[in-house]
């Protein structure tokens, strides 16, 4: 996806679909943000972050460890 401007863009990344998806549905039901990006692992994510400069990053806390 492509950044939307006027929105706060948000980059999830969590080892786990379910999740993620779960929480793409949470935020995009907010007028006022957009998931732009998921990611599972590292790589994914700073292939994101990269190419798309999300405002906000939703991180699971035991990611940083692996």
């Amino acid at each position: 996806m492509e950044p939307v401007p006027n929105k706060i863009n948000l980059l999830i990344i969590d080892d786990h679909a379910v999740l993620r998806a779960g929480l793409r549905m949470l935020v995009n039901a907010e007028p006022d943000m957009e998931v732009v990006c998921e990611a599972e692992n590292r790589r994914e994510a700073l292939n994101c972050i990269a190419q798309l400069q999300p405002d906000v990053v939703l991180l699971d806390i035991s990611f940083s460890s692996r």
